[in-house]
């Protein structure tokens, strides 16, 4: 059950500040071609911590290791039910440099907490990047 966490987490959306996108992508464009902006964990953090820890929601991450893979997981508790949600990524293999696995964790971090407080942190493609679609040229073609 999560019904308190989750009412928590809407109470806090309302007092959420205004999200900034400071982070910067230049090798993804947007339609018009400029570089695309998204929220940092920074802009991320600065927008929502107040608000949820008002409403007694904490945020934490765990890194794990098994069977050759490396995983983080987030986990967001209400503190006075002990409710939580989790969502789990693969973040690297076992041949996988700190580096890389260090990269996985800022990159998860950053998508989990988006999805998990349903922010619009970034720019939306239409999924067209994850299929594999060259992203300026569909994008342009959809949108049309």
């Amino acid at each position: 059950m999560t019904e308190k966490l989750l009412e928590a987490i809407e109470r806090a959306r309302f007092e959420f500040k205004p999200l900034e996108k400071n982070g910067q992508n230049n090798f993804f464009k947007t339609q018009d071609g400029k570089p695309h902006k998204f929220s940092t964990l920074v802009d991320i953090h600065k927008a929502t911590t107040e608000a949820l820890l008002k409403f007694g929601v904490s945020v934490s991450y765990q890194c794990e290791y098994n069977d050759g893979l490396n995983f983080l997981k987030t986990i967001i508790t209400h503190l006075s039910s002990g409710q939580f949600i989790s969502s789990t990524s693969i973040i690297g293999h076992a041949n996988s440099t700190s580096q890389q696995i260090g990269s996985g964790i800022t990159y998860f971090r950053r998508y989990h907490i988006q999805a998990m407080l349903n922010l619009e942190a970034d720019f939306e493609d239409d999924g067209n990047q994850s299929s594999g679609n060259k992203t300026n040229e569909t994008y342009k073609q959809v949108r049309k």
